[in-house]
């Protein structure tokens, strides 16, 4: 995860111009011998591991003990390297994007890595990995930009499959001490050759982000300076969190994580966007290598779902029975638990114009009843904010039928600009032709028909939900996730436009997401769960009442025909 500047994997000194092409002719005219795969254990040369597309089933979920590469996962290391006899400032950032590109057919992760030298942007990188069956995290290839005085050299690039490179081992699923070195890729076009073995085990290790005990070191070669090693210390759970050197290594290089964070969906943006523009420059600059692969994908983009994209997609209404709601207003789904002072609060973005705006909601359940078409229904308050500045506030109303399935029974939702009312698109079920619809099933499974979660066409609102993914992991500021559920909403206006959102068993909703022509490109993220205590749930009442009494006044002919709503 970690490079050198000078080269052990490639050199990562910036070279003047003469010296580079001289390097490039020398790497032109010699190609090292291609070491047998899987060669004798005894045998000096490090081994091939057997590369299988089919090996990998889910190669995007890395969750490698040793190398958890987690979209928008982000570590920062700091320390020096020699430069003849003077020690250079060195930081690099090594971020998991949300993006995954396939590679000799296997989907790979993204990785984006920057490399300062001095304070100097020296190098911008985007690397592949993919992590096989039994968990053993495999390197893929890299196109790296080097540059000197903010001006690109050069960009020696390998990718697994093309100009006989080979896809190596990045990280064992269970490494072990006296196990043979095994390469961590195969770039003979561009002289890489790097690989690595299990030094030690169970060491501690302090940086200053954290200290860390039961550490793995890993010794890190190449062929070309096999008696110089770059060692890099794993923690469990962590990663790499620190870089040594030993032998003759010219650069003693010595790096420690300073910083590990999980990226908000707007730095995460930010990190795409120059990992998509970097690999533009990239179909330019090594056309022969880079330009042969298929372009890289947003992972909220790229997932090909079984739901149909058209407006022939199959839809039904389910059968609302108001007698089929004995205790309505226990939401305890497992996929939409909606309990009395359960507040969600999601951060992310939205696209207005090809600007990413800031954009906050928070969801928060009262301890309000509301009897709609015959169904008394929990009544939830809802605050949107775009840019820091409130655009929506809205009630909206839940049930649960007897079977758990969770339905939606309508809304009623202010908007606002520049701080004053514009609008209400108020539609609630038995009214003009609303009808309620499902928002969560009791046992949502794949391939069945898409669900309309309401039906207000006074407003157009045709809002249609489908389970389009299970079995995910996420991870958000709050917390990671497993057996995340995806659910594809869209609407009768916008078919092809999809959102995407993520639901964890016992929590709700973590994630939020997009596919399609969908042209807000929302991302949200779960960055605060709590429970209210009661003065808080008491603030939250008063306003969602003042709401209330506001559209009496404003949709007499819709909410004006409903009772009021109940507190405790």
């Amino acid at each position: 995860m970690i490079k050198k500047e000078v080269k052990m994997r490639r050199l990562h000194v910036v070279f003047v111009a003469v010296a580079f092409i001289l390097m490039m002719l020398a790497s032109a005219c010699s190609s090292a011998p291609l070491p047998e795969a899987n060669a004798e254990s005894e045998s000096s040369e490090p081994l091939f591991e057997e590369f299988m597309v089919e090996d990998f089933t889910d190669p995007t979920n890395i969750d490698n003990a040793w190398l958890p590469l987690k979209p928008g996962r982000q570590w920062v290391f700091e320390g020096v390297t020699v430069e003849g006899d003077e020690s250079i400032a060195h930081r690099i950032e090594f971020t998991v994007t949300d993006l995954t590109k396939e590679i000799e057919g296997v989907q790979t992760v993204v990785a984006w890595v920057e490399d300062y030298s001095d304070d100097e942007l020296v190098e911008a990188e985007i690397a592949f990995y993919a992590q096989d069956n039994d968990g053993s995290v495999w390197y893929m290839g890299e196109y790296p930009e080097e540059y000197e005085e903010g001006e690109f050299v050069a960009a020696p690039t390998w990718i697994a499959g093309l100009e006989d490179a080979k896809a190596g081992i990045k990280m064992k699923a269970e490494p072990r001490l006296g196990t043979p070195s095994y390469f961590q890729g195969w770039g003979p076009a561009v002289d890489w050759t790097d690989f690595g073995q299990v030094d030690k085990f169970g060491q501690q290790t302090c940086v200053p982000f954290n200290c860390y005990g039961d550490v793995l070191v890993i010794a890190e070669s190449s062929l070309d300076e096999a008696n110089a090693f770059q060692l890099k210390y794993y923690a469990r759970g962590v990663g790499n969190v620190r870089v040594g050197w030993r032998g003759e290594d010219a650069t003693q290089e010595e790096l420690e994580l300073v910083e590990l964070k999980q990226l908000d969906p707007e730095a995460l943006a930010e990190v795409r966007a120059k990992a998509l523009e970097l690999e533009q420059h990239a179909y330019e600059i090594s056309s022969d290598v880079y330009g042969q692969t298929p372009p890289a994908e947003h992972t909220l983009v790229a997932v090909e779902p079984w739901v149909a994209r058209s407006e022939s997609i199959e839809k039904v209404f389910e059968q609302f029975d108001p007698n089929n709601f004995d205790e309505s207003t226990n939401i305890d789904n497992e996929w939409l638990p909606l309990q009395p002072g359960t507040k969600w609060v999601f951060e992310g973005i939205t696209v207005e114009d090809d600007t990413s705006i800031p954009h906050r909601i928070e969801f928060t359940v009262t301890d309000l009843t509301k009897k709609i078409d015959g169904v008394n229904t929990v009544v939830a308050w809802l605050l949107d904010y775009s840019d820091d500045v409130l655009v929506e506030a809205e009630i909206a109303f839940y049930a649960q039928d007897s079977d758990g399935n969770v339905w939606f029974l309508g809304e009623y939702p202010e908007e606002y600009e520049g701080g004053e009312f514009v609008a209400a698109p108020t539609w609630i079920a038995g009214l003009e032709d609303a009808k309620a619809g499902i928002k969560m099933k009791a046992q949502p499974q794949p391939e069945t028909p898409a669900y309309f979660q309401g039906w207000g066409p006074a407003v157009d609102w045709t809002d249609y939900g489908q389970v389009d993914q299970m079995g995910q992991e996420t991870c958000v500021p709050v917390d990671c996730y497993q057996d995340v559920m995806v659910i594809a909403e869209s609407s009768l206006d916008e078919p092809n436009a999809f959102q995407l959102k993520y639901y964890a068993p016992g929590v709700g909703n973590v994630r939020v997401g997009w596919r399609g022509a969908d042209a807000t490109q929302e991302e949200l993220e779960l960055v605060d769960l709590l429970q209210l205590d009661s003065e808080a749930l008491a603030e939250v009442r008063a306003a969602a009442l003042a709401l209330e009494q506001h559209a009496y006044e404003t949709s007499p002919d819709v909410y004006g025909q409903t009772p009021p709503a109940e507190g405790p």
